[in-house]
């Protein structure tokens, strides 16, 4: 019995926090209303105790199992989700408790005032523009912190008495205390690494999202549509969220995340502790540190060629040891060194120096484990790029480019710019042709329809102005053609009026070669950017390297060589490019480049609301159409 009676208890409890709103908001206000209107035409349950819940069994012949949360529950009634059965079993506890507490002249819990109650234009709904960068970047934290607050400033002062994040009563700001002070390592032990991660991965992009306080805080998701409530109770699992399993989990924890993150509290060490937790072979690594500083000793020309199948059995070691990415180094290490014993003409020392360099520092400050398990997991790298979700992308077309490596990949690369945060985001079209019996046709590639809208070419896509929502996108901004992205065309806003931010450069900027550098926790990626060019001023072909060059110049009279290298795929464009068809009418726009160490090639040329993706669009006769739309 004593357990039958800690469990009414516990019960008592839970029923007296379900108030009007809490209700309300796991259900629906219909739904509320019409449990209401049953219990006052005279609706009685009946309640039989066991030791974790409570049998309830209506008047009307239903019966429903309840527990101290309204995360699970069961009802006789053919409804999938919460029903108006179990509103009233809480709700008849409720009055229940109101008479007796009446009688014995306790203290009545005041109910929460409904929710219509609440002025639409109340300053309890505040807009927050919130990007977590800080959370992956911790020096950004307090300019994230300074912005946030200047926006919160700007509340009108008059409106601040009555409600509104900033102007809580004491009160009200110790009830839900618990979500800023309480510790998040017990909390995020219900979570996989993974899912941590995701959720860590969708707080670098900004949300709009409103806060309210009732009896409930709840933090609204405006661009997903989502809603999380929180009660007073320290507990995540209390929280309600419509979404089901592991979504509505996720959306729990980025809630609290976002809403700690607006107050200032810095949670970088406990998620990155649970984000990334690598687990590698420290004797793999070992054994690669002592084989690299072997072939340093020796020197490469005293190197026997068997060094080669060493590297190959470390680099399988390696990926038994869970180690990708020192998997890779070793690779390249094997492939510049089979180019050395070739002597090919390809083979470059200062290469050679650089990815053993890099590798032996990875090893090293793997070995010694005295980095943040953030550098350990950018050190060790993972077998497939994890992609997330994210709820929204605005991009802009920026073109294409065509490409194919040594071993044997082809592909169309497509460039946009993302105005949610400055940064540029590519979408690739791969194919392997090293078999016989595979072929791709870039004219073919580029003229298929997109995986998100049947009815819109690559051709059209690179071109376009697009919104996406729910699509998935990786650590180095690729974008994934998986299922479940909707994508919507935009009015497509004139390139100048584009603000690009730290990608457009002026030709001297560009001129100015950044110096080779290792570094081990920044990703190597290709420099890209956008100049803006007055006119051509000459084009012609250098039959020793097989090189096209295009001289342009800015309105300022600086000049600047870009180079196209020849391959038969390209010839169309490069003859067109080389006679001068249509150059003489490329004046005042953008060329979209790729700055590389000796040369800078461009990849399009953007003017007023058009785009021309030179490899692709130059042999297609677009050229002489560019500007005039």
């Amino acid at each position: 019995m004593n357990d039958f009676n800690e469990f009414k208890q516990k019960f008592s409890h839970f029923s007296k926090l379900c108030t009007e709103d809490y209700l309300i908001r796991y259900a629906n206000k219909g739904l509320y209303k019409r449990a209401l209107k049953e219990l006052d035409q005279g609706v009685q349950v009946q309640y039989t105790w066991n030791t974790a819940s409570v049998s309830c069994q209506l008047s009307e012949g239903i019966e429903c199992t309840l527990y101290a949360t309204l995360d699970d529950w069961q009802c006789s009634c053919p409804s999938e989700n919460i029903c108006k059965h179990v509103l009233i079993a809480i709700l008849y506890d409720q009055r229940q408790q109101i008479t007796e507490n009446s009688v014995t002249g306790e203290d009545i819990v005041e109910v929460a005032k409904p929710l219509e109650d609440v002025p639409a234009s109340s300053p309890s709904l505040l807009d927050v523009k919130l990007s977590s960068a800080d959370f992956v970047d911790p020096d950004t934290a307090k300019e994230y912190k300074l912005a946030v607050q200047d926006k919160f400033h700007q509340v009108n002062e008059s409106d601040k008495p009555d409600y509104g994040l900033q102007s809580h009563s004491p009160e009200t700001n110790v009830r839900f205390r618990w979500m800023l002070e309480a510790d998040l390592t017990p909390i995020l032990k219900s979570y996989t690494s993974t899912m941590v991660e995701e959720v860590v991965f969708r707080l670098r992009y900004p949300e709009d999202i409103q806060i309210m306080e009732d009896t409930l805080l709840t933090v609204h998701f405006k661009s997903q549509n989502i809603e999380v409530s929180f009660t007073e109770e320290p507990q995540l699992t209390k929280a309600l969220c419509k979404l089901k399993q592991t979504a509505g989990k996720m959306a729990k924890l980025e809630a609290l995340l976002r809403y700690r993150l607006y107050h200032g509290v810095d949670d970088t060490d406990a998620l990155s502790v649970r984000a990334y937790e690598p687990k590698f072979s420290l004797q793999t690594i070992q054994e690669c540190r002592d084989m690299l500083g072997g072939m340093l000793k020796t020197g490469l020309a005293r190197l026997p060629q068997s060094y080669n199948a060493q590297l190959e059995t470390l680099a399988i070691a390696a990926h038994s040891g869970n180690l990708p990415e020192i998997e890779r180094s070793l690779r390249g290490i094997q492939g510049e060194l089979q180019l050395f014993f070739k002597r090919h003409v390809r083979f470059s020392m200062q290469t050679m120096l650089d990815r053993i360099s890099k590798l032996y520092l990875a090893l090293e400050v793997l070995e010694q484990g005295e980095i943040p398990v953030r550098q350990q997991s950018q050190l060790v790298g993972s077998f497939r790029s994890k992609y997330f979700t994210v709820p929204s992308l605005h991009l802009y077309g920026l073109g294409a480019d065509s490409w194919e490596t040594r071993s044997g990949f082809r592909g169309i690369t497509y460039y946009f710019y993302c105005f949610d945060d400055g940064q540029i985001y590519t979408y690739s079209d791969v194919r392997a042709v090293y078999y016989e019996d595979q072929q791709f046709s870039y004219a073919e590639h580029y003229a298929a329809f997109t995986p998100w809208l049947p009815s819109l070419t690559f051709s059209q896509f690179t071109g376009e102005e697009v919104q996406f929502q729910s699509v998935k996108v990786n650590e180095e901004r690729r974008i994934s053609s998986g299922d479940g992205a909707k994508l919507t065309i935009l009015p497509r806003t004139g390139v100048t009026g584009v603000h690009f931010g730290e990608y457009l450069i002026d030709i001297p900027a560009a001129l100015q070669r950044e110096p080779d550098s290792i570094d081990l926790f920044t990703e190597p990626k290709e420099r890209l950017a956008l100049i803006e060019v007055a006119r051509i001023t000459e084009h012609s072909f250098n039959k020793q390297t097989q090189d096209l060059i295009l001289i342009v110049e800015d309105t300022e009279g600086a000049r600047l060589p870009l180079t196209l290298p020849y391959s038969s795929d390209w010839q169309s464009m490069i003859n067109r490019l080389e006679s001068g068809f249509g150059s003489q009418k490329l004046e005042h726009f953008y060329a979209f480049v790729r700055i590389e160490t000796k040369r800078i090639s461009p990849i399009s040329f953007l003017k007023g609301q058009t785009l021309l993706s030179l490899k692709l669009d130059s042999s297609s006769g677009r050229m002489g159409r560019f500007g005039r739309r």
